[in-house]
Parts: C-alpha cells; sequence; structure tokens
C-alpha cells in the first residue's frame, strides 16, 4: 500500500509540474487555445513584461538581447530546472519545435531557473539540445523568474521583446505548441 501511494504521488508530479511554491495548473488542452487563462482561468503574471533591455547570457557562451526579439516574430521561452521531472520529458519535444520553425522567424530559447551549470550541459549534451539555454542572472529573477512559482512554464515575446498574455503552466507536448505558435503568429 505505502509503495502504491508513492507511485501515486510521484505521478501526479510528473503530470502537473514542479513548484516551489503553492499555485499549478495542468498542462495546455488540445482543442483550440487562445490564451492559457481562457482554459485554466490563470493570467499570465508576466504579461507586457518588456525583456528588450535585458542581457542574458547562454550556456554556450553567446548573448540574447533586444536583437534576438526584433530578429524573430515569436520567441517561445521555456522556464525550466534540471531538477523538475515534466521539464526534462517536454524538452525534446522543444526541441522538435526549434527545428521545425528554423528559419521561420520563430525561435525557442530555454532559461534554466535554480540549477548548476554542469547539470544543465550535462542535460542539454545528454538531450542533443540545439535550442539556446539562458542562464539566470539577478535581473532576470527579479523581472521574470519572481513571477512564477512553478516550472515550467512557457511564453511567447513578440518582436519587441514584450511578454504575450498567452501562456502555458505546466508542460506542453509538440503538437499543442505547434498549435499555440500557429494561432499566435497567423493573428
Amino acid at each position: 500500500m505505502k509503495r502504491l501511494i508513492i507511485v501515486l504521488l510521484f505521478t501526479a508530479l510528473i503530470f502537473t509540474g514542479c513548484q516551489s511554491g503553492a499555485n499549478t495548473t495542468n498542462d495546455a488542452s488540445t482543442d483550440q487555445i487562445d490564451s492559457q487563462s481562457e482554459t485554466t482561468g490563470e493570467e499570465n503574471p508576466a504579461e507586457g513584461i518588456d525583456l528588450s533591455d535585458l542581457i542574458i547570457e547562454t550556456y554556450d557562451g553567446n548573448k540574447v538581447d533586444k536583437d534576438t526579439f526584433n530578429n524573430n516574430k515569436l520567441t517561445v521561452l521555456n522556464l525550466w530546472a534540471t531538477w523538475c521531472g515534466p521539464c526534462v520529458e517536454e524538452m525534446p519535444d522543444l526541441q522538435k519545435v526549434s527545428e521545425s520553425y528554423k528559419g521561420k522567424d520563430v525561435q525557442v530559447l530555454g532559461l534554466a531557473v535554480d540549477s548548476s551549470e554542469d547539470e544543465v550541459i550535462a542535460l542539454k549534451e545528454q538531450l542533443n539540445i540545439t535550442y539556446p539555454l539562458l542562464k539566470e542572472n539577478e535581473e532576470v529573477k527579479e523581472v521574470l523568474i519572481s513571477k512564477f512559482d512553478y516550472v515550467p512554464v512557457t511564453l511567447f515575446v513578440n518582436s519587441d521583446g514584450k511578454i504575450l498574455k498567452t501562456f502555458v503552466a505546466g508542460s506542453i507536448s509538440e503538437e499543442d505548441l505547434t498549435k499555440l505558435i500557429e494561432g499566435i503568429i497567423n493573428e
């Protein structure tokens, strides 16, 4: 019985996301999704934040700044952590989305939260992740990460560097993420 309870708790954690606080929501629906707030009732606490003034270093030694956003119609920004099972599980789907939109004005970025550099690099290599993974810094923590007490979170950033209303609280599949991206870029 004790083993069954442990298995059920572990399963629940995998399907809901990882949290450092109290709030979390389930995955996005596979139906047409206009915004996460319409599917879960939760508003995007980062909506409208301007990321264009931030300079964020990647684990490959490059920088993400306003030009990164200006050069793309849409940037998909996934907040994740190495210690979060659902975060790690969705990374191959994010990689597929990144590859399918390469050269199409859509970029995928991953922002590692509360994770050591060695763990991020090892995971990047293990999963063959080629989309840029960003290092958190104090400014990013204050401006963005502090808005969420759970991961994964997927945000959408326009070409001006502003975070859109649409977001995903929890993990998302390649198919559902593609539907969201198409909905946003075809508005």
